[in-house]
């Protein structure tokens, strides 16, 4: 397997991101590490032999429009890197660079890698830690403007997503991320999206609308939602964190006190897990915090290695087709809107 990093995304590139491919080169040898970037700042004594720099001349910085950065710079590290996935050269790509330029370069054949097989929307998926383990959310950003049909599919792809960082699970919880647990609760989008989840068959167990408090109780192990909500839940989850730890650790509390907090909310933070996949693309998108280190980018590298042995894209197709098939004529009509209807 080949895994593209890209090596100049994020606020601690390239020091962290190399060394977090180097520490991820040991423990993952049958894997080849593509770390695209500026030769002259990724090079290091004593690269394992299993990493190859691919060099790229240019950045997409983190505050630049993202589509206008993928068009006028050709030989960025992030585009090099989808380039890399595009061609077959690479199985996954991993950056901790601009989101919104990971995410275009994702979906637009134009510049990466377009959308799998029976797939209207991809979705970027949180592991979000929950008691009791993770919950994964999806969708976080990539799709603002999201239909039933959308959420549907999410949660079919949380789903296989979910099994792969829990092996044990076997039926999947899914829930809609919601203002009220009741069926008529939310916008249409919840409330169409509830009508068919409610009655069918799938591989998962539907347990309604959830609202977040549920969620942090662990009790769904999906939760789908449009881009824009699911983004404001994780950045209001991640400032909420941020603020309790500052509050804490500047009130003269004892280090016994400090050091609980830091344990406590350590298990907080989702980079644990490697970063947020993009699902739903051809190939393997995995997009790290931007404040990644070294260790973030490992777990990412492992993570993508895991989902490249275990066929994940492969699956997800299977599963669709699954829903294709049975899903009902309610699905079918969705399904079966033009490229004009969804754009």
């Amino acid at each position: 397997m080949r895994i593209a990093i890209d090596g100049m995304g994020g606020d601690h590139a390239p020091d962290e991101i190399v060394s977090g491919v180097i520490e991820a080169a040991k423990q993952n040898p049958d894997a080849k590490l593509l770390l695209v970037g500026q030769k002259d700042r990724l090079v290091r004594p004593g690269l394992p032999s299993n990493v190859e720099i691919v060099h790229a001349s240019q950045v997409v910085e983190m505050k630049e429009e993202p589509v206008k950065a993928l068009r006028s710079k050709r030989d960025s590290s992030l585009r090099v890197a989808m380039t890399l996935v595009k061609q077959g050269t690479a199985d996954a790509v991993i950056s901790a660079g601009n989101t919104g330029a990971m995410v275009a370069g994702a979906l637009f054949p134009l510049f990466g890698l377009g959308n799998l097989e029976g797939v209207k929307r991809p979705g970027i998926t949180i592991p979000m830690p929950v008691d009791g383990g993770a919950c994964a959310m999806i969708d976080v950003g990539a799709n603002t403007n999201a239909k039933p049909l959308h959420l549907v599919q999410y949660a079919v792809m949380g789903s296989v997503y979910i099994k792969y960082l829990t092996p044990t699970l076997k039926l999947p919880r899914v829930g809609i991320l919601n203002i009220g647990e009741e069926s008529k609760k939310g916008t249409d989008l919840q409330k169409q999206t509830y009508a068919y989840l409610d009655k069918a068959s799938l591989n998962f167990e539907f347990v309604g609308n959830i609202e977040p408090h549920r969620m942090y109780a662990g009790e769904a192990d999906v939760v789908v939602c449009d881009g824009f909500s699911g983004n404001l839940a994780l950045k209001t989850a991640e400032g909420v964190k941020d603020f309790i730890v500052k509050r804490i650790t500047s009130n003269g509390a004892t280090e016994e006190v400090k050091a609980a907090t830091r344990h406590a909310t350590d298990g907080l933070d989702h980079s644990e897990y490697g970063g947020a996949p993009i699902l739903g693309v051809r190939g393997v998108v995995i997009k790290c915090h931007g404040r990644s280190k070294g260790l973030s980018i490992t777990n990412a590298v492992k993570l993508a290695a895991g989902f490249i042995r275990g066929g994940l894209n492969d699956h997800i197709v299977e599963e669709l087709r699954k829903l294709s098939r049975f899903g009902g004529a309610w699905y079918s009509k969705w399904f079966s809107w033009s490229k004009e209807e969804e754009e």
